[in-house]
């Protein structure tokens, strides 16, 4: 008869016992009483699609910001009350880890109340045992116990089993009659030690701050940071979070940050927009009012695609222009943009021969855009406009001469544009719903229609 070999008995890490049988926890609490509490209080990977944390502030903060090694936030800005709750999807993977979080009151000066959290993830898998036929299997994994399994004519028994991060043996029970036996066996997971990195919203005259924390407290000299677009200046030695100083570079439009652990793999990154402040002239010309507020921004860009509409109207179009975002409401930007269309008809008179016709308008257009959706690089934007529509018709057949005439009619449009920010420069797609129609004696056309366009947007 076959038995597993006896072994030294390993008990877990106290800290994950607590962590485990505790129903409901709390993150340690922030200096001015913000604290986070979740559920479920045991989080298995593969298992539970979804965690909600609440986080309890004193009444009347402003809002609360959270951040997490891991997973996603449905929301990652929160305002009202003295309960903020945010729902987190954990990562899509079945090894224990930890998740970090980091939640904070925003406000003008630095974050002072940042609560850090810790959650085990607990990792769900099978064990394949070996031992006697008929034998009851009964594993121990980090305090909690999983089947019985009664093992197969071969001594087999496959045990589910749910590991919680740092555990790295398993207990194996074995029993059957008279016969009890008691082993280890290896866990081995993948070693990882996550790291959560934040920026706080910057301004290019006041900057912002990072904040950085780990599984367990971290120090400045162990890790490795990596910046684009601006200067870091660490406040303090250790402690959690830690905190850096953000000085945006004079010309940033974005920040980037990653940061990983010295002689490891675990690695955090954080972008974030650098939110232009409003420059006062103080030496404003003379047909400038004193303390005029001068904060247009503009940009230049330029689309190209094509229209869809009924018949011969389809084909391909263009634009090039430029916007000025307004100083009142950075959300709102004023645009004008010169364009070109064009649409062919080639087709046969039964008994005459063949007519061709070409229609080329080059619209003059003025256009509002307003921004309503934006998750770091990415932005919505929706845009209304209208304008003149210059346009030239060229008619020639095998029967007639040829024809040449010019008008001007007007256009209008509403579309959905969306942008992806690299620094200064953004793409764009764009779909456009317009009416633009194009009529003489000879010709009864629509230029508008359905149309969809990629391009660039630079800011200087």
């Amino acid at each position: 008869m076959k038995s597993l070999p006896r072994s030294v008995r390993t008990s877990p890490l106290p800290l994950l016992l607590l962590l485990l049988l505790t129903p409901v926890a709390l993150a340690a609490p922030a200096p001015s009483g913000v604290t986070v509490s979740w559920t479920p209080a045991r989080v298995v990977l593969g298992q539970d699609s979804e965690v909600e944390l609440k986080v309890h502030v004193p009444p009347g903060s402003g809002p609360v910001r959270g951040a997490a090694s891991s997973g996603s936030f449905d929301e990652e800005r929160m305002e009202g009350g003295p309960v903020r709750t945010f729902r987190w999807t954990p990562p899509a993977v079945r090894h224990p880890l930890v998740a970090v979080f980091a939640f904070w009151v925003e406000g003008p000066a630095a974050p002072s109340d940042v609560a850090i959290l810790r959650v085990p993830l607990l990792g769900k898998t099978r064990l394949d045992v070996s031992t006697a036929a008929g034998a009851s299997v009964v594993v121990e994994v980090g305090g909690s116990r999983f089947g019985p399994v009664r093992a197969d004519g071969r001594g087999k028994a496959r045990v589910p089993v749910e590991v919680p991060p740092g555990v790295r043996v398993a207990r194996v029970l074995a029993t059957r009659d008279t016969l009890h036996t008691d082993a280890s066996i290896p866990l081995d997971p993948p070693q990882e030690a996550p790291l959560v990195a934040a920026l706080t919203p910057l301004s290019s005259s006041e900057g912002g701050w990072l904040l950085v924390a780990g599984e367990t407290d971290v120090r400045a000299k162990e890790l490795e940071l990596s910046v684009d677009g601006a200067k870091l200046t660490p406040e303090g030695g250790g402690g959690s979070p830690l905190r850096y100083r953000v000085a945006p570079a004079p010309a940033a439009t974005t920040v980037t940050v990653t940061v990983r652990r010295k002689g490891g793999e675990d690695r955090a990154r954080a972008v974030a927009e650098v939110r232009a402040e409003p420059a006062y002239d103080v030496a404003a010309p003379v047909s400038l009012a004193p303390g005029v507020i001068r904060t247009w921004r503009p940009s230049l860009f330029l689309l190209a695609g094509g229209s869809f509409a009924g018949g011969a109207n389809t084909g391909p179009g263009g634009a090039v222009g430029g916007s000025i975002i307004t100083p009142w409401w950075e959300r709102l930007a004023l645009e004008l943009e010169a364009g070109v269309r064009s649409a062919s008809f080639d087709g046969k008179v039964e008994g005459l021969g063949a007519v061709r016709s070409h229609v080329l308008a080059m619209p003059v257009l003025a256009s509002v855009r307003v921004g309503f959706f934006q998750r770091h690089a990415l932005s919505l934007y929706g845009r209304a406009g209208g304008g003149l529509l210059p346009f030239r018709h060229q008619l020639s057949s095998d029967f007639q001469e040829g024809l040449k005439e010019s008008k001007l009619s007007g256009m209008g449009f509403l579309s959905l544009q969306g942008a992806y920010r690299f620094g200064r420069l953004s793409a764009l797609a764009e779909v456009r719903g317009a009416w633009a129609p194009a009529r003489t004696p000879w010709l009864d056309a629509q230029l508008g229609g359905l149309a969809a366009f990629l391009g660039m947007r630079f800011e200087p």
